[in-house]
């Protein structure tokens, strides 16, 4: 059998071979492309579909957590994570005094689940970015509206009342980036500054000024015992001047004889008594009379 003999049998049997290859081919191709993507507690999924060859990818929907997409074609998941976190900037930045303050402002924001998509294809996935690991969502649309909010509120403080209305600064903060992202995929939930740092020149002032307000303190405790006791003070005089108008109304010329003899009684009872008594005539004329009680 001559080589061109052989060349149309070989060339028939890898024709009947094709269909089963091109089955298989196909098959492996449909094994590979097929997906079963999850989604873990607290996430929200967003899923799409990429073709195969030619077009652009689709949005297909949403899975909440945990779950999986099932074996499916061609479906992929972006998971975003939609629990609070925290989000701390640092700052320093100048006081409405012109003083130089440094802070850390910390934000607790959550994403609302139900604008995932929203936030995937407006602000970005929740991929980390950078040192901090902050996801894309917040580095691209969060992250400088939040500064300068805090910044234009502090600005409007003197430097030592920010410290002592770090409440009230907060709050305000807070009113305005919830009013900003208001129709947002974005909820700021609480806001809160703190580490504050001042110039030395401020620091002794602090001191002083708190140094100063325990002494008000204490000079207000001591008013308050200073007039206690004027109250102890006068409440005694009132007792002893009413004592004294009891006397002054009983203490009557008969009663001073009256006190007088029952006087002499008792010192009559006396070995060693000697009673001087002075004339009592209106004229005062008269020798005293000269007593002496010995035995």
């Amino acid at each position: 059998m001559t080589r061109s003999t052989l060349r149309p049998a070989r060339t028939r049997r890898t024709l009947r071979r094709a269909p089963s290859l091109l089955a298989l081919l196909a098959l492996a191709l449909g094994v590979g492309a097929c997906t079963n993507e999850t989604t873990e507690e607290g996430q929200v999924g967003y899923i799409y579909h990429v073709p195969l060859i030619f077009g652009e990818a689709e949005f297909m929907g949403t899975q909440r957590g945990p779950t999986s997409t099932g074996v499916v074609w061609r479906q992929y998941v972006m998971n975003v994570d939609v629990r609070p976190k925290n989000y701390t900037e640092e700052f320093h930045i100048l006081s409405r005094d012109n003083l130089n303050v440094g802070f850390h402002a910390h934000a607790r924001i959550s994403i609302r689940a139900e604008a995932v998509q929203q936030l995937v294809e407006e602000y970005g996935p929740s991929d980390a970015l950078g040192e901090a690991g902050h996801p894309e969502w917040y580095l691209r649309a969060v992250r400088q509206p939040f500064r300068t909010a805090v910044r234009d509120v502090v600005h409007k403080f003197d430097a030592y009342d920010i410290q002592a209305r770090t409440p009230e600064i907060g709050a305000q903060i807070l009113d305005r980036l919830r009013e900003q992202y208001a129709d947002t995929p974005v909820r700021f939930e609480t806001m809160s500054i703190g580490n504050l740092t001042y110039p030395e020149v401020i620091n002794q002032e602090i001191q002083r000024k708190l140094a100063a307000e325990q002494d008000l303190e204490r000079m207000e405790r001591e008013r308050r015992i200073a007039e206690q006791e004027a109250e102890i003070t006068v409440t005694r005089a009132r007792g002893r001047a009413a004592a004294q108008r009891i006397v002054n109304e009983t203490l009557t010329p008969l009663y001073v004889q009256y006190e007088m003899l029952e006087s002499f009684k008792a010192l009559s009872r006396s070995n060693r008594v000697t009673i001087v008594a002075a004339p009592a005539s209106e004229s005062g004329g008269g020798s005293p009379v000269l007593l002496n009680l010995g035995r």
